[in-house]
C-alpha cells in the first residue's frame, strides 16, 4: 500500500508514487516543475486511470509537468545551468531519486535538507487542514464507541482491534494513522505494544490507542477502560490521577503557554496524587532531581498531530517550544505502574493509565477535538454496560 511522503503531499497534494516536485525560484517567482508516471493505457486497462503530467498541471496546479524517466536529464539541465549554487533536498523518502540525484548533480553544491523548514510551515494548520483532522478524530471516536461496547472477559484484545479497522474503512478511511494498540492486563505497561493477541480477563484494564487517517491527516486517541464495565477503587483513582493533570493542562493550554511548563505541571499534579494517596513512595524532590518519575511517567505530554501523528514541534530560540494558535496537539498525560516495582505499593501493581485528547489551539484558549468521547470514569461506565 502506497502512502506519500508527507511533505512531498503537503506541497503538491498528489498522492501517486514515483514522483518528484522540482521547485526553481528566482528573486521574483518561483515555478513548480512535476515529475510523474505517464499514462498508459495498458496499465489503465488494468490498475485504473492515472493523473500523468498532463492532469499535474490540469488539477494539482504544476507549471509543467514530464515523465519521471526524464527527471535524471532536466535535473542535470537545472543543476548545471550555472544559475544555481544552493538545492534544498528532500532525499530521505526515495533511494530512486537520492540514486537519480547523486549521479546527475555530484556534489559541486551547498545542499541543505529542505525538510525541517516544510516541518515548520505545516506546525500551524490551515482551515482545511483542521477540517481534515477533524473529519479523523470523528472516525476514531465513533470507532471507540463501537469498541468499547464489545470488551468484555474473554475477548481476545485483537477481536476489538478488528471492530477499530472495521468503523475505519467504512468511514472511507484508508488506514489507520499508526498500529492500533489494545494492551490489557499486564501488557498495559509495554507503551508500543503491538501484539494485539491476549484474551482479556475480569478484572483487567484496558488501555486503547488508535487514530483514524483521513486525507492523510492523522488523528490519535487514547482511553483505559474496565474490562468488566466498573472500575475498582484503586483503578479509579490511579485513572482519577491522570484526569485531574489532564483537565488543568487543557484549562491552560492557550497561544504563548510554554509546552514544557504544561509538562511540568502535568508532572506535578500526578507526582502529588501517588506520594499523598500512598501509591508510590519517597521524596518528590528527590523523585524529580534524579528523575525517577520516569518509571511513572515515562513519555512526554504530548505532540502536535497532523499529517504524521508526531508531527514537527520546533524549538525557539531559547529552547522552549511555544504554543501558538492552530496548532493541534495530542495531549497524554499518563501512569505506568509496573509489576514488581518496590517503591510501588504493591496494591497497586500493573494499574496504569493514559488518557489523550485532541486539541485545537484557538485564539484564547483551545477547543477539543475529541470532545464527544468521554472522559469521566462514570460516562465511561455508563456507555460500557449499555
Amino acid at each position: 500500500e502506497f502512502r506519500p511522503a508527507s511533505n512531498f503531499y503537503y506541497l503538491t497534494g498528489f498522492e501517486e508514487p514515483n514522483a518528484v516536485a522540482l521547485i526553481r525560484t528566482t528573486s521574483t517567482s518561483a515555478e513548480l516543475i512535476m515529475f510523474v508516471e505517464p499514462r498508459d493505457e495498458y496499465l489503465v486497462q488494468w490498475i485504473g486511470e492515472n493523473y500523468g503530467p498532463e492532469g499535474a498541471v490540469d488539477y494539482f496546479g504544476a507549471d509543467s509537468a514530464y515523465s519521471i524517466e526524464t527527471f535524471g536529464s532536466y535535473l542535470h539541465s537545472f543543476a548545471h545551468s550555472g544559475a544555481y549554487q544552493t538545492i534544498f533536498t528532500g532525499l530521505a523518502n526515495n533511494p530512486a531519486v537520492t540514486d537519480t540525484f547523486e549521479k546527475y548533480v555530484g556534489t559541486a553544491f551547498n545542499l541543505i535538507d529542505v525538510d525541517p523548514i516544510i516541518d515548520s510551515l505545516r506546525v500551524i494548520k490551515s482551515e482545511i487542514e483542521i477540517e481534515a483532522i477533524q473529519k479523523a478524530v470523528d472516525v476514531s471516536v465513533q470507532a471507540f464507541y463501537e469498541g468499547m461496547s464489545m470488551i468484555a472477559p474473554g475477548v481476545y484484545e485483537y477481536e476489538i482491534e478488528a471492530q477499530f479497522d472495521y468503523i475505519l474503512r467504512l468511514n472511507g478511511c484508508p488506514r489507520a494513522a499508526f498500529p492500533i494498540i489494545v494492551a490489557s492486563g499486564p501488557n498495559i505497561n509495554i507503551l508500543h505494544y503491538q501484539e494485539n493477541s491476549r484474551k482479556m480477563e475480569s478484572g483487567d484494564l484496558v488501555m486503547i490507542d488508535f487514530g483514524a487517517e483521513y486525507s492523510n491527516y492523522a488523528a490519535d486517541i487514547t482511553r483505559t477502560l474496565p474490562v468488566n464495565g466498573t472500575y475498582t477503587r484503586n483503578q479509579k483513582i490511579i485513572y482519577d490521577i491522570v484526569l485531574h493533570a489532564q483537565e488543568e493542562v487543557l484549562r491552560l493550554a492557550a497561544p504563548g503557554v510554554s509546552y514544557y511548563y504544561l509538562y511540568t505541571l502535568s508532572r506535578d499534579i500526578i507526582l502529588d496524587g501517588l506520594l499523598e494517596g500512598g501509591i508510590i513512595s519517597g521524596n518528590k524532590s528527590e523523585i524529580i532531581e534524579t528523575y525517577r518519575y520516569r518509571q511513572y511517567i515515562p513519555a512526554g505530554l504530548g505532540h502536535c498531530v497532523g499529517l504524521d501523528v508526531h508531527d514537527a514541534f520546533p524549538v525557539e530560540a531559547n529552547g522552549d517550544k511555544i504554543l501558538k494558535e492552530n496548532m493541534v496537539l495530542a495531549i497524554e498525560p499518563h501512569i505506568y505502574l509496573s509489576h514488581g516495582d518496590e517503591t510501588v505499593n504493591a496494591n497497586y501493581w500493573n494499574i496504569s493509565a493514559r488518557i489523550e485528547d485532541m486539541i485545537v489551539i484557538t485564539a484564547n484558549g483551545n477547543r477539543i477535538l475529541s470532545d464527544m468521547l468521554p472522559r469521566q470514569t462514570a460516562d465511561l461506565e455508563n456507555w460500557m454496560i449499555r
